[in-house]
């Protein structure tokens, strides 16, 4: 019996899935589309995290260059920062990677990118439909 337990405990380790995505716009502007990860939330202790990319609303079919921002938000206080980026070229490759340990914690002043996040981490606050599993997903289905 122990060896069944054992057994069903490593097929349940090995048989998770990757981490999935949940990519809801915050904001558009005439250039870009500004979306979080709600699935890469995490918590740890008083700062959450999220992941927010900024993808562009024109290009070729094709072209999955885009860049994927951690913020990290202190929700009691009202404060944010980011922790760095990663940069995505035309293939969807990772082209760069530009990280900001140690960042000056900010305001979240109202109508800024930092505020639609605070929102999305702190209020559970959800986009409606359409949202993405991917950026790539995104970028396929038109940009829109």
């Amino acid at each position: 019996m122990k060896y069944l337990v054992l057994s069903l405990i490593v097929l349940a380790a090995g048989g998770t899935s990757a981490a999935a995505e949940e990519w809801h716009p915050f904001a558009r502007s005439q250039n870009n589309v500004f979306m979080a990860d709600v699935d890469s939330i995490v918590v740890n202790g008083d700062t959450t995290t999220v992941l927010a990319a900024t993808a562009p609303r024109a290009g070729d079919a094709g072209d999955y260059s885009h860049t994927v921002e951690t913020y990290e938000i202190q929700c009691g206080t009202s404060k944010w920062r980011t922790a760095g980026m990663v940069e995505y070229g035309p293939d969807g490759a990772e082209i760069g990677r530009y990280p900001e340990e140690g960042a000056a914690w900010e305001d979240v002043r109202p109508n800024t990118s930092p505020a639609f996040i605070k929102a999305i981490v702190c209020d559970g606050v959800r986009a409606q439909p359409p949202i993405w599993a991917t950026v790539r997903a995104f970028i396929d289905a038109g940009r829109n």
